[in-house]
């Protein structure tokens, strides 16, 4: 019954891929959907055994590496985190793929598409029910190759080509990181499965410095798949694939893979105060980044995708406070109202003939208001609007987070964050569905509400955004004990979510007071507006992240490798000792053997004697 969950979406991946011509468009939505559905119930039934029932299981199906001391088995472990983490998966995977049928209705590769989303969520779910690392890292690396076939999906796209490279290229750093993790693991612990790791902390004293470095490295490859401050430049390109892909990725799989990876290598971090700072400080510094910027994107689907970058830096803020359980729950949280937005986000581009820019929609509330409330749904859950499932989660990170002394920063950039994480969801709504049509007049006229098989996962979704946090706090939080804190820090989050909400009702609705009406001098407006353009600029930019790791980074690197690499070791040494060295010692020794072949009589006698003697003198040895 537990290895169905992983059988059913791999054969619905091998089926779909192998044999979408026979079963057609139709028959591959179909076919997947309800394998993916059938590990979805697969998966509620694991949750109730394993949570429910307090019955972790273990299950070793064949050994896999022997080699001297190391034995490691092809094996799987279902506890609390595993189960937590297939339901969202499982869950959120279905009403992706039922969503895709609609969405890419009309698509001629729609096998192959439904083949992608299949074997995405199966090496998900063989990276969350590994019980070592090696195991993991299959799923590791499985679920960013399946991002870059999703990314690229539409091949004739240049835009979408480089994004997929570059997602999977920034990604390769990071799985650096991991696999000389698991070297040093190997040589500290000698073992990988996460049980015997978790024994030999109980048990013995192991040395700080290598745990240190373990959860570094580790950390690293959760900073490139969960798209932290320094390599999360791939995340927001990443929206160049159709939008089923970025709700997946962006909700259930991939970016979550980092934060699962620290909450299993939780024994590990608390064995290192020094790893759990850094967590902290970068966590809090991406949660705040990511809010700036999703503040001026103008791309609808870029808007939602800092704020997953935001919210992960919550996540990870929270981990390095030692509070994994709360990071986990946020993260179920996070993946119903994030694939909500997303998928919601996809109906409104399908009405509005695939346009992308907000500052071209506007006034399309009267003609798709059932869009227009999944949003709105998904974007107050977002800002933690009470009793909707964002506010369980994000309202206690921040509690948590509060008087933790050297680093009490954290708190406040996270507040901060929550401000600009209102002022971006109202602003996006404002100007898609609120303000003044910026449409054609014939785009407007064609605004319609999505098909049946987008509108339902969206009302599923909806449930979810309004009633998981409040369902799934006293099951994943039954071990966290609420801070002690004044009611007035507890309020200050709620309260800088409607300041933020209402500042962009301000600014977009311009109920500025004129420059006229302050009787500001010339030079000072010249000088604001200079000012505001140079912060716009910086916060539109990204934080010039890409440029600096261009021109810093990556144009090094290129050079590097073009004169040592290229020239020097390929184009020199290596083509002289091999092809061409080869060829000129060959050219040389026929043409001394030539010289021998000169017509003259007595050279061939020569040589005939010279050789019989050899002959001879040979034959006589024997």
């Amino acid at each position: 019954m537990y290895i169905l969950v992983l059988l059913v979406p791999l054969l619905s991946a091998i089926i779909s891929g192998l044999f979408g011509r026979r079963i057609g468009t139709k028959g591959a939505g179909v076919l997947t959907s309800s394998c993916i559905v059938i590990s979805a119930i697969v998966s509620y039934y694991i949750f109730y055994e394993t949570i429910l029932n307090s019955s972790v299981t273990y299950i070793k199906l064949w050994r896999w590496f022997d080699s001297e001391l190391l034995t490691t088995y092809f094996g799987l472990q279902f506890d609390s985190l595993t189960s937590t983490m297939l339901i969202v998966i499982t869950s959120v995977s279905a009403l992706v793929h039922i969503y895709s049928i609609g969405y890419m209705s009309g698509d001629p590769h729609i096998p192959r598409f439904m083949s992608y989303l299949s074997l995405f969520t199966f090496l998900m779910i063989v990276l969350v029910t590994s019980d070592n690392y090696i195991q993991l890292f299959i799923g590791w690396e499985g679920v960013g190759l399946c991002s870059y076939l999703l990314i690229n999906f539409w091949l004739t796209r240049i835009k979408a080509n480089k994004a997929a490279i570059k997602a999977m290229l920034i990604n390769r750093v990071g799985d650096i990181g991991l696999v000389l993790a698991m070297i040093k693991i190997l040589d500290e612990f000698g073992a990988l499965e996460f049980s015997t790791i978790n024994s030999i902390l109980s048990v013995s004293g192991v040395n700080k410095e290598s745990v240190t470095i373990i959860c570094l490295l580790l950390f690293l490859g959760a900073v490139g798949k969960s798209a932290q401050l320094g390599l999360h430049t791939w995340l927001p390109d990443a929206m160049e694939g159709p939008t089923p892909v970025s709700a997946l990725i962006h909700a259930a799989t991939m970016v979550t893979a980092g934060v699962f990876l620290i909450i299993r290598s939780g024994p590990l971090f608390e064995g290192s105060p020094l790893a759990l700072i850094i967590v902290t400080i970068l966590g809090a510094l991406t949660a705040f980044f990511a809010a700036t910027t999703g503040v001026v994107q103008n791309d609808l689907k870029k808007v939602i995708a800092y704020s997953t970058c935001s919210q992960l830096g919550y996540m990870v803020m929270i981990c390095g406070l030692s509070n994994y359980s709360v990071s986990l729950f946020h993260l179920v949280n996070h993946a119903f109202f994030k694939a909500l937005l997303f998928l919601s986000a996809g109906s409104v581009i399908h009405a509005v003939s695939d346009e992308q820019d907000m500052r071209k929609m506007g006034g399309l509330i009267k003609s798709i208001p059932l869009t227009y409330t999944m949003i709105l749904i998904g974007s107050l859950s977002l800002m933690g609007f009470p009793y909707l499932t964002g506010f369980y989660s994000k309202d206690l990170i921040l509690e948590l987070a509060y008087d933790k002394y050297y680093i009490i920063f954290a708190y406040w950039l996270g507040v901060f964050s929550a401000l600009l994480t209102a002022f971006y969801s109202i602003r996006l709504i404002y100007l898609t569905f609120i303000m003044d049509s910026n449409s054609r007049k014939e785009d407007l006229l064609k605004v319609h509400e999505s098909s049946w098989s987008i509108i339902i996962p969206l009302l599923l979704l909806a449930f979810g955004s309004i009633f998981v946090g409040y369902l799934g706090k006293e099951i994943i939080l039954s071990n966290v004990v609420s801070p002690i804190i004044s009611n007035f820090i507890k309020v200050v989050p709620l309260l800088l979510s409607l300041l933020g909400a209402l500042l962009a009702f301000i600014v977009y609705n311009n109920i500025i007071i004129t420059e006229y009406k302050l009787n500001i001098s010339v030079k000072v407006i010249w000088f604001i507006r200079n000012l505001y353009h140079i912060i716009y600029t910086f916060f539109n930019s990204a934080w010039q992240f890409n440029y600096i790791i261009n021109h810093f980074f990556v144009n090094n690197i290129w050079k590097f490798g073009h004169l040592i690499t290229y020239r020097v070791i390929d184009r020199g040494i290596l083509e002289i000792i091999g092809p061409k060295g080869i060829s000129k010692v060959l050219i040389k020794l026929t043409q001394v053997i030539s010289n021998f072949q000169s017509g003259m009589v007595f050279n061939y006698a020569l040589i005939m004697i010279v050789f019989t003697a050899l002959f001879l003198s040979g034959v006589s040895m024997l």
